[in-house]
């Protein structure tokens, strides 16, 4: 029978899918309490949090936000991870994280957004740009186009003064 609890662990969890931009799911199996605790604190570093809950409680919450491609890698042991910021970053700390531990952290597979990635492709995730990287991408492709007619708004105005200016000087008298 549902509790309360369990309708505010659902909620929490619905939250935290909405806002995430990734959503990793993993394993944890073979990590000890200090590794789960330093995990935590370079992800919450960087914008996002590593959270172990109930199958169930998951994959209602991947219901309620239209995540249900999370579902299928809901089985057994299974910590997620939501990124709310740069994902590249959380995708590198988690790489990193399955290197340096005595049994590596198994990722099962997860959502970049609502498209699935498979579990070795968390690797990809990692040679995304940054966002302040994909900003910068934007903008420049933006004003490229922009400076260019601003380039050549700005030699027609020219040659229009110096055409006029040549006109007043040759209307002039040499003397004056």
């Amino acid at each position: 029978m549902p509790t309360q609890r369990k309708f505010d662990l659902v909620a929490e969890l619905s939250e935290k899918m909405k806002r995430s931009q990734l959503a990793v799911v993993t394993d944890y199996r073979g990590f000890n309490v200090a590794d789960l605790s330093t995990l935590r604190a370079k992800l919450r570093e960087n914008s996002a949090e590593l959270v172990v809950a109930k199958n169930t409680l998951l994959r209602i919450a991947a219901r309620n936000t239209g995540k249900e491609g999370l579902e299928p890698n809901l089985e057994g042991p299974t910590a997620v991870v939501f990124a709310y910021d740069d994902v590249a970053k959380v995708a590198k700390v988690l790489l990193d994280a399955s290197r340096v531990t005595a049994r590596p952290l198994k990722v099962k597979g997860g959502l970049l957004g609502f498209s699935p990635i498979q579990a070795d492709g968390l690797d990809a995730v990692t040679k995304l740009p940054s966002r302040e990287q994909a900003l910068a991408s934007i903008v420049g492709g933006v004003a490229a186009p922009v400076s260019g007619v601003v380039g050549v708004l700005n030699a027609a105005i020219s040659n229009i003064a110096y055409v006029v200016q040549a006109r007043i000087d040759q209307l002039q008298p040499a003397g004056e």
